[in-house]
């Protein structure tokens, strides 16, 4: 799941820099790459997670995690499907909160998994991701898909302005 994230995380910064660019073109294009990495990416990745892992943790009893998970998941769907979606300011939260949830599941969520869940729930994770990335579009990330993922995970927000 972490070279999802990494692919999730360029996402974010490209979200954030194209909200804050305040070029009507830009923010067109990129809402367009939202969208398609949405429904291609995330959400199948959003699906295993919920799925498979926040099941397993509830019944371990971590259902906080579960439910922070299941509510960053509904409120980024509600970000890139919801009313007002062609926004530069929603644009640049989308990217605030896709780098949030990315780094609270690296940081928290993935390490209390891989203390708390057996070896068969990280395998039928491990095993759910290779086939959803056999079965997807064959695309890579846009922009920054070489960087190092540790370097995205670390880096400062980018400055914006979330009230424009």
């Amino acid at each position: 799941m972490s070279d999802d994230h990494h692919q999730a995380l360029v996402l974010a910064r490209c979200a954030m820099r194209a909200g804050d660019a305040g070029d009507e073109c830009v923010t067109c294009a990129t809402w367009e790459e939202v969208e398609r990495s949405y429904d291609e990416r995330l959400a199948p990745h959003f699906a295993i997670e919920e799925e498979f892992l926040l099941p397993a943790l509830e019944a371990v009893g971590e259902a906080a995690f579960a439910e922070r998970t299941r509510a960053d998941h509904r409120r980024l769907h509600g970000l890139v499907h919801g009313e007002g979606r062609r926004s530069a300011k929603r644009l640049s939260e989308f990217g605030a909160a896709l780098r949030d949830h990315v780094r609270f599941e690296e940081r928290e969520l993935f390490p209390l998994c891989e203390e708390r869940l057996s070896g068969v729930v990280l395998a039928a994770v491990s095993a759910a991701c290779a086939h959803t990335r056999t079965e997807g579009s064959g695309q890579d990330a846009p922009a920054d898909q070489g960087r190092p993922r540790e370097a995205a995970m670390n880096e400062e927000p980018l400055p914006h302005d979330h009230e424009a």
